[in-house]
């Protein structure tokens, strides 16, 4: 049986606080069949050395490319990386997340191995906030209908989410405008042709700080929030029903939203 090949996706940028414990995570994988591309932005505190020292500790070990790129915003950090994998299947780790236990690519290619057309899986967020775990089982509600839910918003957490690495770049990869969630354009455009394996399980820690780019204070996060419902009308989404073709429904849509909210946002 085929072993799948596992590229994970680390983009840094003056990340020394918490990126030895994301590399940690990823060389005390039991699973061995991965890559790792690293991508840093000119890093001017410890990162680079940090990076060096795990690259030595695990050159024997498996594949590590690293590479750097002018600092553009995390989603031409993400695609510019993306360009440089070549496993069959992607996991973006960023640089304060962490694989929750040493078996977690085992489970992950597990499930591509077993089944061979699924595109891509997703878990539940797994945030730690104040050095306490916490979950939120969101998989529940993207269960009961994956598309109405994310045509609200994003509901998928793309820590916990692994998919087949062609796929990316044919769904549109990242977005770069700063006006967008990174990955909410290419969770809508892949779910109107391939639904995801929704699995009741935690893959990746995400630390939540306050340099966190979209919950490090509310403020970040209200922003977050407004990202997302661009991220809609870019793509002609609307909620609770989904994709459309025709702008007509989008225009009556704002329109009403004006009237009824006074929202200017759309």
């Amino acid at each position: 049986m085929k072993n799948e090949v596992i590229s994970i996706i680390t983009c840094t940028y003056n990340s020394e606080k918490y990126l030895k414990k994301a590399l940690e995570s990823i060389e005390n994988q039991t699973y061995r069949h991965i890559e790792h591309i690293i991508n840093d932005s000119y890093s001017t505190d410890s990162t680079l050395d940090i990076i060096q020292e795990y690259c030595e500790r695990n050159q024997d070990r498996y594949n590590i490319k690293f590479i750097q790129s002018e600092p553009k915003g995390v989603g031409n950090a993400l695609n510019v990386a993306t360009r440089e994998a070549t496993g069959d299947i992607i996991h973006y780790l960023h640089s304060d997340d962490y694989y929750l236990n040493n078996d977690v690519l085992e489970k992950v290619a597990f499930q591509f191995t077993e089944n061979p057309d699924l595109v891509w899986l997703t878990g539940n967020y797994l945030v730690e906030l104040w050095g306490r775990r916490i979950v939120i089982p969101q998989t529940h509600l993207l269960r009961a209908n994956p598309d109405m839910a994310l045509s609200v918003m994003n509901f998928i957490s793309h820590e916990n989410t692994f998919m087949r690495r062609e796929c990316v770049q044919m769904y549109g990869g990242f977005n770069e405008s700063h006006s967008d969630v990174v990955e909410y354009s290419l969770w809508l455009n892949m779910i109107k042709d391939h639904k995801p394996l929704i699995v009741d399980d935690e893959f990746t820690v995400f630390i939540i700080h306050k340099g966190s780019t979209s919950t490090g204070n509310p403020l970040k996060f209200s922003k977050a929030i407004m990202r997302a419902f661009h991220t809609q009308k870019k793509e002609k989404t609307f909620p609770l029903i989904g994709s459309y073709a025709d702008q007509r429904l989008s225009d009556q849509f704002k329109l009403m939203v004006k009237k009824v909210a006074n929202l200017n946002f759309l």
